[in-house]
């Protein structure tokens, strides 16, 4: 097989957190020598490795770094060039340094594949010049044809580790599993109504971050019954905890990630999803009666879906788990991958 560049941000990290890092390192193991990553320093500290090429930031500044990145990105992608002409992207779309990149890939003749990991309020007019679309959701392949008339779509699902993430002995609690890095993203991932539920609810909670920022914030408030974690967890940590875990909410209310790994790893931990309908999991919830989805997502409406979730538990834990071994089987996605980039 011909070697495929793999292409994002943080995509470099051997302790991946995020959908797109768990994605590529399993790509990788398939493809060994048959793959380059390049990918773009954020988060992640740079690590040296075989066949990983890594933009380095060199300024905290988010405008410095996005500067210097869209300086030297060109060049690296001239330079891999040579290696290949085949370059799979699991980036996010922003705007005019999105489509100055995607045209400079065409420029260069490389045939791109772009994996949409963004919610449904980018401009996806952008994709028309790559040669295959993946979609993670069916929701999202609709959107594309329907919004923007993007034919050239695959249908793709994500994938975790279902030896790992596995349900075990259920205890009534609740699992927040991704608070954003950053303060000033909590309106949009909901957690202002969620802070408000956890204040007046009794349940056992468990709160994962990622950020000394965020960590702080929660410490400030005296939460009862919550359990706060402020660490990168390995699979095995995360799933440990997911899998004695009943509920997890995910009430974003702006930029909605379309498949978001938390709810696949939940699932197939068997905890019951609540989530807005604001992203393509829902749909998959709705079919496969696994959770409740949200219309209005408030604090009083999270109150009521979770103790409706509660009186359903067996059924929607049990519907969780089946759902993905049907959808979210790691062998079975990743050959859809690779058949592709053939």
């Amino acid at each position: 097989m011909q070697k495929t560049i793999i292409f994002g941000t943080d995509i470099h990290a051997v302790q991946a957190t995020e959908l797109a890092g768990k994605l590529v390192r399993d790509l990788e193991k398939e493809l060994g020598d048959n793959c380059t990553i390049l990918s773009l320093e954020n988060r992640k500290k740079p690590e040296k490795a075989k066949n990983k090429w890594v933009i380095q930031k060199f300024f905290s500044s988010d405008i410095l770094r996005k500067f210097i990145q869209a300086i030297l990105l060109p060049l690296y992608l001239i330079i891999l060039r040579f290696k290949s002409n085949k370059i799979l992207s699991l980036w996010t779309l922003n705007g005019k340094y999105a489509g100055f990149a995607l045209r400079f890939m065409k420029i260069l003749r490389y045939e791109v594949f772009f994996m949409v990991l963004s919610s449904y309020d980018k401009d996806y007019s952008l994709l028309s010049i790559c040669d295959k679309i993946i979609c993670q959701s069916p929701k999202m392949q609709n959107f594309l044809q329907s919004d923007y008339g993007l034919r050239n779509t695959v249908l793709i699902y994500p994938w975790t580790n279902l030896e790992v993430f596995q349900p075990k002995k259920k205890i009534k609690k609740i699992i927040i599993p991704s608070v954003p890095y950053k303060i000033k993203d909590f309106e949009g991932r909901g957690m202002p109504k969620i802070i408000e539920f956890l204040k007046k609810s009794e349940i056992p909670a468990t709160i994962i971050f990622r950020s000394k920022e965020s960590a702080d914030y929660f410490k400030k408030l005296s939460l009862k019954n919550v359990k706060l974690i402020n660490k990168g967890l390995s699979d095995i940590e995360l799933a440990k905890i997911m899998a004695e875990s009943m509920i997890m909410p995910l009430i974003y209310s702006s930029n909605a990630p379309d498949m978001p790994l938390s709810a696949i790893e939940g699932m197939a931990s068997g905890c019951i999803i609540i989530c807005s309908d604001r992203m393509g999991i829902s749909e998959i919830v709705v079919k496969n009666r696994c959770g409740i989805i949200l219309k209005n997502s408030g604090s009083e409406s999270l109150k009521n879906a979770v103790g409706y979730a509660l009186k359903k538990q067996n059924i929607y834990s049990k519907n969780s788990r089946k759902t993905a071994d049907d959808y979210f089987r790691a062998k079975k996605n990743i050959s859809k991958i690779l058949s592709l980039l053939r």
